[in-house]
């Protein structure tokens, strides 16, 4: 299977730092129960999990909305209470592909809970939209790297969205599989921050 790899330089840090071992703490994060188990839905036109070409088993989540204006979204919610700490450092991926018309995008976004309801940091990972393959039958594995919050007492979500624009023929039909979050261990953390100073410090004494 043809598949694109982004985030390189997340992807290139992670080599140097060497291979993180944590578990991954993500929920039916394959979609290998056939349904949304362990996740929370809020459908705006379709959702369903089925063998949609999966990246690997035998399920993946599709998000097919049509709907102008609005957003349909798929949460791995509060997970990792007790794990994820206030400042680690996240691995978290997942592959994507799909179509988008007139507007339509797709995001993935992750929220540090605060036990009894609100947040304490949110991040659009990625900082955008993302960017899929043109070809719509082509996997692209996202990996980013993000901090949590100063307050994960209720434990961080994955949140996946298809998204549609204001016009009447804004589409976004996006499908997911094996989300994959995890701790990345205290040498790796410090490996990433180390080589990050050493390439910014490389990049500034290229622009002197």
């Amino acid at each position: 299977m043809n598949r694109l790899r982004v985030s390189f330089a997340a992807a290139l840090l992670l080599l140097i730092a060497g291979p993180a071992h944590a578990a991954n703490l993500a929920v039916n994060g394959g979609f290998e129960t056939g349904d949304f188990s362990g996740w929370q839905t809020f459908p705006s036109g379709t959702q369903s999990v089925g063998g949609f070409d999966p990246t690997e088993g035998s399920f993946a989540a599709r998000l097919f909305n049509d709907v102008p204006a609005s957003a349909s979204l798929i949460k791995n919610a509060n997970i990792g209470v007790g794990v994820v700490t206030p400042g680690v450092l996240l691995e978290i991926s997942f592959d994507a592909r799909g179509a988008t018309a007139a507007g339509g995008v797709a995001f993935a976004e992750l929220f540090s809970e605060i036990a009894g309801g609100g947040t304490s940091q949110s991040e659009i990972l990625g900082g955008g939209p993302l960017a899929l393959d043109a070809d719509p039958a082509v996997w692209t594995t996202f990996t980013f790297l993000a901090m949590a919050g100063p307050d994960v007492s209720g434990g961080i979500t994955i949140q996946l969205a298809a998204i549609t624009g204001a016009d009447p023929s804004s589409v976004s039909d996006i499908y997911f599989d094996n989300l994959q979050v995890r701790v990345v261990p205290v040498p790796a953390a410090v490996w990433l921050f180390a080589s990050g100073l050493g390439v910014f410090g490389w990049l500034k004494r290229r622009a002197a």
